[in-house]
Parts: structure tokens; C-alpha cells; sequence
């Protein structure tokens, strides 16, 4: 487990991240989205203590803190971040930056092989990570996270230069790895992937880090709450708002609109339905307010 605790970080006279205060636990996967430049890297370099905050404090299993290089050590013996692709070493290959990593945390050394085999990487593990293409390192820099071993496990924008096959792969991995009782805190721009594995998901905006159910409540609902149409010109918007005036209908800066329908039998849902066919609107769905529409709504201006 892993607390932060009333966490400040200023620089230039400008809040990072105000008052934050938050608990992650064993077997649980954190989702952290938000914009370039809004604290999700300034928050994991706290964490690691690369970052020293203003104010407020990190707390492992409810007692170590980075009070001295004593607990240092041992918070780090817990606590890894994935590294990036410019900590690689042209000149040795992919296996030996596995070896440096599973020695460093003392890990099973028996997890070097079997995280090459389950990443699909035997073709090229030895060979000098200076010839890897993009993809190729972002797995080898995924794959020594993993074979870290540690309890609590920090990835920014882990699925970065992946094809769709590969996100895939260690959207698995990363669920296999919550249900062997890891922390796992990932930031992504990701979110439809970010949505199916992720257990509690925060934006993060002025400082603050902020639930996504506080702001939309029905976003963890099972049953059908909209009717999403992808596309409405704008002389047809003003149309549903007043067809639909006794209802919510948001027009979301991406250009979807949303219909809100929770409660509506088959009948109110085939009225709804009529009305878009009736005026030439084909490209709709039934669902829920997904990850992406809270980022429109949240991130984006009309």
C-alpha cells in the first residue's frame, strides 16, 4: 500500500500539485489521464522521491517514509518506475538491461525468461538495444519494469509507439500482475485501453487529483445511460436539445452528443431512435459515458 499524504509541489510560483491526498492499495491498478504539463510525471517523481514536495509526505505500508537514505533504500527495494527509452545502453543488449534490473531489486532471475517469452521478444533480445525500433524499446523498458518485480510499479505512458497487438499483450500482463497483489499506477493517453483494465481512474487538472466518479457518477453504470451520436451538424443540435428538452443532452467539444436515457423503457428508446432516423442521423450507439467523453468534457473547450 502506498499513501500520499497532503502532497504540495510548487515551482515558479505556480501549484503542481495542491494538497493531494490519496491511497493505493495491493492488487490494484491506478489510471492517471490528463493533458502534457497537468502533474501526472511530477506526481510518480514524488513518489519516487526524485522530486522533494513543498509540503506533505509518501507513505509505504503504513510506516516507512523518506525520512533518510536508510528508508530511501528500502521504500526503493519496494517501490520501481518504468524507465524510458533514453536510459537504454546502445551498446549491450536487451537481456543484459534485464539482468541489470533483476539484480538491482534481487528479483527471480527465472523471470528474465519467461518475460521474454510471454512479450514475444526472443528474436532480437540479444541483440544491442541501439538497433531496436521504437516498439521494440518501449517493451524492453515494459519488460524491465516487470522483471523488477517490485510491489508497487510506476509506468508513464507504458503502451507509448505499440502497435494494437501489443497494447493488447501487456493490458494482459499488467492485469496478471495486479492479481498477483501489485500496486500498478499507469499514466495514459490511452483511455479506451485505460478503460477496460483500470480499477479507479483520476484526472488530474489545477493541481488537483480528482475521481472520475465525483464527476460523473453513472461513469462505473452497467445498464445503458446514453444514446451517443458521433457526428451532428450544428443546424440539427438546437433541434434534439428541444425535442429532448426534458432530458440532459450534451453537445461534447470532440463533436459527439450525448443523450441521456437512463430509466427509458423499449418504447421512449425506439422514440429516440425514430427521431434520429427521421432527420438523417445514422451514426449513433447505446452505451455509457465512456473515459473519452469525461476528457471532452473536462480537458476541452467548445
Amino acid at each position: 500500500m502506498i499513501e500520499l499524504k497532503n502532497i504540495s509541489v510548487r515551482f515558479s510560483g505556480r501549484d503542481i500539485l495542491k494538497d493531494v491526498s490519496e491511497i493505493f492499495h495491493p492488487g490494484e491498478i491506478i489510471g492517471l489521464v490528463a493533458p502534457n504539463g497537468t502533474g501526472k510525471s511530477t506526481l510518480m517523481n514524488v513518489i519516487m522521491n526524485y522530486i522533494n514536495p513543498n509540503s506533505g509526505k509518501v507513505i509505504l505500508n503504513d510506516w516507512v517514509e523518506y525520512t533518510n537514505e536508510k528508508n530511501e533504500v528500502k521504500i526503493h527495494q519496494l517501490v520501481s518506475m518504468m524507465p524510458d527509452q533514453s536510459d537504454l545502453y546502445n551498446q549491450i543488449s536487451g537481456k543484459e538491461h534485464l539482468k541489470i534490473y533483476s539484480s538491482m531489486w534481487y528479483s527471480n532471475p527465472k523471470l528474465i525468461d519467461s518475460t521474454i517469452k510471454e512479450l514475444g521478444m526472443a528474436s532480437y533480445i540479444n541483440k544491442h538495444t541501439g538497433k531496436y525500433s521504437l516498439g521494440m524499446r518501449q517493451r524492453l523498458c515494459f519488460a524491465m519494469q516487470i522483471v523488477s518485480d517490485t510491489q508497487v510499479m510506476l509506468m508513464d505512458e507504458v503502451m507509448n509507439g505499440l502497435d494494437p497487438t501489443h497494447v493488447e499483450l501487456i493490458s494482459k500482463i499488467l492485469v496478471k500482475k495486479k492479481s498477483e497483489g501489485k500496486t500498478i499506477i499507469v499514466a495514459s493517453h490511452l483511455l479506451e485501453n485505460l478503460e477496460k483494465y483500470a480499477d479507479r481512474i483520476f484526472f488530474m487538472k489545477n493541481g488537483e487529483l480528482i475521481h472520475v466518479n465525483a464527476l460523473s457518477p453513472e461513469f462505473e453504470e452497467k445498464e445503458i445511460t446514453i444514446v451517443r451520436v458521433a457526428e451532428v451538424p450544428d443546424m440539427l443540435k438546437e433541434k434534439i436539445s428541444k425535442e429532448f428538452s426534458k432530458i440532459s443532452v450534451q453537445h461534447l467539444p470532440n463533436g459527439a452528443t450525448l443523450i441521456d436515457v437512463r430509466g427509458y423503457d423499449s418504447e421512449n428508446l425506439g422514440n429516440v431512435v425514430a427521431f434520429l432516423k427521421e432527420n438523417q442521423i445514422t451514426q449513433f450507439s447505446f452505451g455509457k459515458v465512456t473515459l473519452t467523453d469525461l476528457y471532452s468534457m473536462y480537458y476541452q473547450e467548445v
